[in-house]
């Protein structure tokens, strides 16, 4: 299917961002580079548009909050991965191109490696939307899944750090580009401050994460677990938000992992999380005992994009969600806040099996006329979605990525604007 003029708009602004980026280094380079190297000109160019690329993508790993309210974290680590891909080719094309020895090699080759390695990796283990397109990948990624837990994948991932630190010292060893001074000052500034804040974030920041506390966990389904925390006075989120949380006091499960909020802000001040047991870090979760012991949780700033979604629609048009299997999770807060905004919801809820359903007596039950909710074994079919369909609705997704795909396809092949349906991929 042809790219929509949405995503070609998206696609070509980020494209004009890329370009934008390494211009000013560029323009220095051109303006004080020495006529003697002209020849290797292009080369140049080619390396420094490889690092400075490999800077922001080291920025966007961050996990910006400001670029998840704007156009949605999943986008923001799809662009990390395309933005890392397009670099390392850079960097490749510059060492064919431009050719040094002794030191100056020895650490531009040691940086290359490690951005090659980890790239090679990533794409296996880490870019989950680019491995469902490749079955091949997504095979070979289930296989080495039983032997690689995914705090090894996350700590392999980090030693772009020690490849841009080299690729740092491997310019600063360059004599005829280390005495243009313009371009120098302008290489460390941006340099010193994006590793500085990528090591703030790894080391410092998660000091401030708040804290909370797991008061209960309960099995709801087959396989799935319902984590309730006890949060601060002070977090805040909104329905259909999601949160990174860890447990840095338990091995195994130091390192973040993403989680849909299930429930909207309430006078307790307790969060849940309805978590399926797939990896060694859910599998885990399955072990603690909250009644056994006092269990300290920390939680990243929520994330998410439904909320900005439906900001930016008229607040009364109707909705109709869309939902499977564990993919229910973000939409019960959302349909709690639609209740209390009076708002018409038609809610599609499919699971494989009976036994994997989620809060279907909570569903089956909701206290308000308008809501129409339905729920079946197996995928709904497409007449069923078409005798639901309004003209003037918002649409919502959530579940397994081929469900979500056709739904999305139909949805627009029955004139429904791209602009009124959203989906938000959880596999990265």
């Amino acid at each position: 299917m042809k790219l929509s003029r949405l995503l070609k708009i998206r696609v070509g602004l980020w494209g004009l961002f890329l370009v934008m980026v390494p211009l000013p280094f560029i323009s220095l380079i051109l303006l004080e580079l020495p006529s003697q190297y002209q020849h290797s000109l292009l080369g140049i160019e080619l390396g420094l548009v490889a690092y400075v690329w490999m800077l922001l993508s080291m920025y966007l790993s961050t996990r910006p909050h400001w670029l998840d309210r704007l156009i949605g974290l999943p986008e923001v680590y799809m662009m990390h991965g395309m933005i890392a891909l397009i670099a390392i080719l850079s960097a490749w094309l510059h060492k064919m191109l431009v050719h040094s020895g002794g030191l100056i090699s020895l650490t531009g080759d040691f940086a290359l490696v490690i951005f090659s390695g980890v790239l090679a990796y990533s794409i296996v283990m880490m870019a989950g939307w680019l491995t469902r397109q490749i079955p091949i990948l997504q095979k070979l990624k289930k296989e080495i899944s039983h032997y690689i837990k995914h705090e090894f994948s996350v700590w392999l991932h980090r030693l772009n750090v020690v490849g841009i630190m080299a690729i740092f010292l491997h310019v600063q060893l360059i004599g005829y580009i280390s005495r243009l001074q313009g371009f120098m000052l302008l290489f460390n500034s941006v340099s010193i401050f994006v590793i500085g804040y990528y090591l703030y974030y790894k080391l410092v920041q998660p000091y401030f994460d708040k804290h909370a506390t797991l008061i209960e966990k309960t099995t709801i389904a087959e396989n799935v677990q319902e984590l309730v925390f006890r949060v601060p006075d002070n977090y805040r989120w909104h329905p259909g938000d999601w949160v990174f949380i860890r447990f840095p006091k338990y091995r195994g499960l130091g390192e973040a992992h993403p989680f849909s909020i299930v429930n909207t802000m309430n006078d307790a001040h307790h969060l849940k999380l309805a978590i399926r047991g797939d990896g060694d870090f859910t599998k885990l979760l399955q072990r603690l005992n909250p009644a056994a012991q006092s269990i300290k949780v920390k939680l990243s700033q929520p994330f998410g994009q439904y909320h900005q979604f439906l900001r930016g629609h008229e607040p009364q048009a109707p909705l109709v969600i869309i939902a499977g299997g564990i993919g229910i999770t973000p939409f019960m807060s959302i349909l709690a806040a639609a209740i209390q905004q009076q708002r018409q919801v038609t809610f599609l809820y499919s699971s494989k099996r009976q036994q994997d359903a989620l809060y279907l007596d909570e569903l089956s039950t909701v206290p308000s006329d308008d809501v129409h909710f339905i729920y079946q074994v197996g995928r709904f079919k497409s007449n069923q979605v078409a005798s639901v369909m309004q003209h003037d609705a918002l649409y919502l997704l959530a579940g397994p990525h081929g469900m979500t795909s056709y739904w999305q396809t139909f949805l627009q092949d029955e004139g429904v604007s791209t602009a009124n349906i959203y989906y938000e991929p959880f596999d990265w």
